[in-house]
């Protein structure tokens, strides 16, 4: 999801959700609870849950708890009794020394968005498309592979021109006999069909040495949600379609 941020200082989040920035500091927010201090024994007291978020008060490495308490207070409190309604949409919360251009402040928002899906199975399309179209945006345009006359960086001195959309696939004559195969989900653009995260999360020695590397611990939506088990399929499901990947996340 790309933030959009109107000329009100506006960031519009989905299902009718928006946050105010705030860019007078000393500006008085009246009956707003601090993101960093959420605490169970006092939220279910007030009427309007509103956040107070700002970013010079909490940093990266409180991302995850807090985001976690948020989430689980949206799941037990009345969704009626979160935000304050202003005619079509709803402000959730104030955000105080926002900068739009530093990822972190953009990845907590993108999570914080992510919480306010009205449903698990939206909110993990939602976390998965926004994943899938980092990963996607990282690559574009960079040729961090090095492809020249269709062989990549990993396979230079060699006659190979298998990449990365291939793998073995067994032939009907026993588990010994197999054959490396194009991924059945790249198109003829090159693209992948499958919208496979495991894939797109996948780096090969060449990049690794080029400082190319994924983990799931560093992509906030995938660390904040995810159980260790939903990791192990996200991580390790190759060649899989987006739609069988979410089906075993929703049943683990």
């Amino acid at each position: 999801m790309e933030m959009v941020v109107d000329i009100n200082s506006i960031i519009d989040l989905d299902n009718k959700y928006y946050l105010k920035i705030v860019n007078n500091v000393n500006e008085k927010i009246e009956n707003a609870t601090e993101i960093k201090e959420l605490k169970l024994s006092t939220i279910f007291k007030k009427e309007n849950l509103v956040l107070k978020i700002d970013f010079n008060s909490f940093d990266k490495k409180q991302y995850k708890k807090i985001l976690k308490k948020l989430l689980f207070i949206k799941k037990m409190k009345s969704e009626n009794r979160i935000g304050i309604k202003e005619d079509s949409k709803i402000l959730l919360g104030y955000i105080i020394n926002y900068d739009k251009d530093n990822k972190n402040h953009n990845d907590f928002i993108l999570a914080i968005n992510a919480i306010f899906y009205k449903t698990r199975y939206e909110r993990y399309n939602y976390i998965y498309d926004t994943v899938c179209d980092y990963l996607d945006s990282f690559f574009y345009g960079k040729n961090l592979c090095d492809f020249k006359d269709n062989q990549c960086g990993e396979k230079k001195g060699t006659s190979s021109v298998i990449g990365c959309c291939r793998h073995y696939k067994y032939k009907l004559l026993g588990p010994l006999c197999f054959k490396w195969s194009i991924c059945e989900h790249l198109t003829k653009e090159y693209k992948c069909g499958a919208k496979c995260i495991g894939c797109k999360l996948y780096t090969c020695d060449y990049l690794r040495s080029k400082g190319v590397v994924f983990k799931i611990k560093d992509i906030l939506l995938l660390d904040v949600f995810f159980r260790p088990l939903q990791k192990y399929y996200i991580r390790y499901m190759l060649y899989t379609p987006k739609e069988k990947i979410i089906k075993r996340l929703m049943i683990t």
